[in-house]
Order: C-alpha cells, then structure tokens, then sequence
C-alpha cells in the first residue's frame, strides 16, 4: 500500500545511488547540439541555461548575451 508523506521526508528516504557513466558517449548525442532553433545560433546546453535563467538575458547573433 503506498505511503503518503510530506515533500521533505519523501525526498530525505529516496535512495542514492553512486553516478555510472559506463557506455555514455557524447558523440550519441550529437543532434542535440544544434538545438531548438538551429537559426539562432543557441545549441541545446545555452537552451536550457536561458529557459532557466532568473532574469532572461537579451542575446545576440551566435547565442552571445547581451
């Protein structure tokens, strides 16, 4: 039967585990380098920076903020 707890206690009981990067390889994931919008010069990583970032920043041509 499952439990109902609070946020915090069901995140503190949640197991970790130790990190395992055997058969990870960046070259598979190559077509995400282009990003959402290949145009825009933004590649996946800086995507996500800015649909994160707290203040959105002005960017420029390549992705540059400004």
């Amino acid at each position: 039967m499952p439990q109902v707890l609070p946020i915090g206690v069901a995140v503190s009981v949640l197991p970790v585990a130790v990190e395992d990067r055997i058969g990870y390889q960046r070259t598979k994931f190559r077509h995400w380098n282009a990003g959402d919008l290949p145009s825009d010069g933004c590649n996946t990583g800086q995507e996500v920076l800015l649909s994160e970032a707290v203040e959105y920043p002005a960017t420029g041509p390549g992705c540059t903020c400004r």
